[in-house]
């Protein structure tokens, strides 16, 4: 039998369902807590916290944008990662192994856990709530919510450990293993990108027809609204451009909402005054939500996420601030994100100068000082942005760019906003899907979602360590996340991408190419 701990934490063989819900687990003894009605399974779909690493089916996953080019991580800082922090040294300079260390305290690799812990929980789920006939059409309902869940769970994964999707190789190239049955433990062997990709819109398009519309009280229970953001988020990933436009708009038809942050952000940069006013279980902006982590590196006594003066610069190439204080952009999300940013344009790298401001409802959560689940929902801005990226690269470039209204009005300050026409951009298309990306990137910064963007927009990149800079070429094999090493060496059919064919370069502060020892 194949060894299978570790791969998926806390696999619920045996009819274990574990739940926080004490009313209905304290009747059994520990170890064999059964669910048996559709009110027990639905506590276990209602199993969702905000703790930075705890199993729930909220959790999403953590350090990814290590990989991208968000990420400015201080040479000082870096020297400090050691022994089960290693890998985040490692993978910030694109090292070929990542994970080289035996610590009895690092025994797994969260993000490939938290997910296929989902997988498994709804699968179990799915394999066991057939028995619970009490009201069938909630055990559809509850259903149709672990099959979202679980064909998310996918779509991070097969993101995060597989090279991009592209139509003409993805039956051929190896992506993750599809693993649903909660009973028997089969070979790890990665189905093919494709195989994934077919299985998670399968898993949408099953779950659809037995969800409601939407509802705005339980955030994380999965709607149709919630299911067409997802296949507009997937369709987008893959490429398919029409289709994401389809399912953006049918999201958008359902919900368009988006808050005003002249009227909700405050102006302050102190941690709990920044968005007031909504919370995760009220923010209309919110289409399913989810959560990932910081942890605790993103203090205030470090500089670990932040971001250095050239890809601020790429952020924002309009801001400017002035001697007397006063700023030329007036874009609140600048603010809102950033701080600590000089009259000549440098960020002040001693301070840390975005930090999802810390412990803000936005990024953090929900104001509590306790914990660095940042919120990561899917999101109506993110269909607005999805909408406007398929319309210009189909030619429709006004449509692109009333979209792109339509989330700057909201986030500038009133009356800064200057409408923009095809003709502001020659009547180009790249030119105006470039400004389209632009603002996909200032909204949905710090989200984990650039370097998703950046493998799919077959965008190079860099990296900078002190004087040591870091080229990457688009999509080499080194922005693909590597398995954790005892994974491989418990399961070896699962295989590791050949890490050692690579393009990533590195340069001194003289522009000269240095070796990097492994």
């Amino acid at each position: 039998m194949k060894k299978f701990i570790y791969l998926i934490a806390i696999f619920f063989i045996s009819s274990i369902f574990v739940s926080c819900e004490k009313d209905f687990l304290d009747s059994l003894p520990r170890g064999q807590v059964i669910a048996k009605t559709t009110a027990d399974f639905r506590k276990l779909l209602d199993y969702v916290d905000n703790s930075r690493y705890s199993y729930s089916l909220s959790v999403t996953m953590s350090f990814v944008d290590l990989l991208s080019d968000d990420i400015y991580l201080d040479s000082t800082k870096w020297n400090t990662y050691t022994t089960t922090l290693e890998h985040i040294k490692n993978l910030y300079v694109f090292k070929n192994t990542i994970w080289t260390y035996s610590s009895p305290s690092f025994t797994n690799e969260v993000n490939w856990n938290n997910q296929y812990y989902i997988i498994s929980l709804c699968s179990s789920i799915l394999s066991e709530i057939v028995k619970a006939t009490d009201n069938m059409v909630i055990q559809k309902q509850l259903a149709a919510e672990a099959k979202v869940h679980r064909a998310y769970a996918y779509l991070l994964l097969i993101n995060l450990y597989a090279p991009q999707y592209n139509a003409s190789t993805a039956a051929t190239t190896k992506g993750v293993p599809i693993v649903n049955n909660p009973t028997g433990l089969p070979p790890l062997v990665r189905n093919s990108v494709k195989e994934v990709y077919d299985f998670i819109i399968k898993e949408l398009e099953e779950a659809m027809p037995d969800l409601p519309d939407d509802v705005n009280q339980y955030k994380h229970r999965p709607t149709k609204l919630a299911v067409n953001a997802i296949l507009a988020r997937t369709y987008l990933y893959m490429g398919n451009y029409a289709k994401a436009l389809e399912y953006s708009n049918k999201a958008l038809q359902t919900r368009s909402y988006l808050y005003d942050y002249n009227t909700i952000y405050t102006g302050t940069v102190d941690y709990y005054a920044n968005l007031v006013g909504i919370s995760r279980m009220n923010d209309e902006e919110m289409l399913l939500w989810k959560a990932f982590a910081k942890n605790a590196n993103t203090t205030t006594s470090n500089s670990y996420f932040i971001l250095d003066t050239m890809s601020f610069n790429k952020l924002y190439p309009d801001f400017t601030k002035n001697t007397d204080g006063t700023l030329n952009n007036f874009d609140l999300r600048r603010t809102l994100k950033f701080n600590a940013v000089a009259l000549n344009r440098k960020i002040t790298t001693k301070t840390v100068t975005f930090l999802f401001n810390f412990y803000n409802y936005r990024y953090k959560t929900d104001g509590s000082a306790g914990g660095s689940a940042c919120h990561n929902p899917i999101s109506t801005p993110e269909m607005y942005l999805t909408r406007a990226e398929c319309n210009a690269r189909d030619g429709k470039l006004q449509e692109a760019l009333n979209d792109i209204k339509a989330i700057c009005v909201k986030r500038y300050k009133t009356g800064t906003f200057v409408n923009l026409t095809p003709a502001d951009f020659q009547n180009n298309k790249d030119k105006v899907l470039e400004r389209v990306l632009l603002e996909r990137r200032r909204e949905l910064y710090g989200k984990d979602m650039r370097l998703f963007d950046l493998k799919r927009l077959n965008i190079p990149y860099s990296h900078n360590l002190g004087s040591l800079k870091i080229n990457v070429p688009a999509n080499d094999p080194r922005v693909v996340w590597p398995i954790f090493t005892p994974y491989i060496e418990m399961n070896s059919e699962l295989e590791q991408y050949d890490r050692t064919v690579t393009g990533v370069k590195y340069y001194n502060s003289q522009g000269v190419e240095v070796p990097m020892t492994d």
